[in-house]
Order: C-alpha cells, then sequence, then structure tokens
C-alpha cells in the first residue's frame, strides 16, 4: 500500500509552520505576474560541507537557506512550480529575515516535497554617476 506523504505528513507540517509567500516568475515564457496564493516553510542554519560519502567533513559559519514547497498545492492552485532564478517574497518574522530571496538550486524527495537553495535578491546598485573631477 503507498503511502501519501504529501497529504498524511507534508500537510500538516505545513498547517504548522508554513508562511504565506509571493512567488514573482523571472524566467517564465510569456511572462506570468507575480502570485500570492501559495505557502512555504522557511529553514536557515549552518553550511555543512561532506564528502562524496555523505560524512560531514566541516560545519562553517556561512549560512545557508532553504525553502521547501509541496509540489501538489501548486498544481491544485493552478501555478507553475518555481525554478531557478524566480523570487520568493515574505513578510519577516522572529526567526529569519523576511524580503525577496533568488532560487538558486532544486531538489526534491519522491513524498512530494521540493526544497529549493535560496539566497537574498539584492537588485544591482545604480551605474555611478560622473562627478566632472574624474581624470583622463
Amino acid at each position: 500500500m503507498a503511502v501519501s506523504f504529501s497529504t498524511l505528513l507534508y500537510a500538516h507540517v505545513f498547517d504548522m509552520f508554513a508562511r504565506p509567500v509571493v512567488i514573482t516568475p523571472l524566467v517564465s515564457e510569456p511572462l506570468v505576474p507575480p502570485y500570492g496564493d501559495m505557502r512555504a516553510v522557511f529553514n536557515s542554519g549552518p553550511l555543512t560541507i561532506t564528502n562524496d560519502d555523505g560524512v560531514v567533513i566541516s560545519v562553517i559559519s556561512d549560512q545557508e537557506t532553504i525553502v521547501d514547497i509541496i509540489s501538489a498545492e501548486f498544481a491544485a492552485a493552478g501555478h507553475a512550480i518555481p525554478v531557478q532564478g524566480d523570487l520568493i517574497h515574505f513578510n519577516g518574522d522572529t526567526d529569519i529575515d523576511g524580503g525577496d530571496y533568488e532560487i538558486i538550486d532544486r531538489s526534491s524527495n519522491a513524498g512530494g516535497q521540493i526544497t529549493f537553495g535560496v539566497r537574498r535578491y539584492e537588485p544591482a546598485a545604480p551605474l555611478r554617476k560622473h562627478s566632472g573631477w574624474e581624470v583622463t
């Protein structure tokens, strides 16, 4: 007998820990407007480095932030699964800063949960204007 982890486990976990998010697809063709009726679980912690056998070599002080979604919720809402380059926005809370995060990688399990590695999205700095004092 098959077990639906998405229904029996993940849905309850998401009811407890998920936050509302706004997804902005940046790489879709044609351009899709942002949608904010979805939810995701965010987690942030130290970056763990492992070897090819999965043995932990080091835990460094740099930070890794991940976002988990349930793929069935996106399908039920008629939305595409986010892809690398899309933005995820959420409001801040006590344990993690809110803001915009860019999806940089993706992994999936057989139970319908997708985990995205994300990094804070910072718009490019404006180009420096010439002051007139430059030496040419």
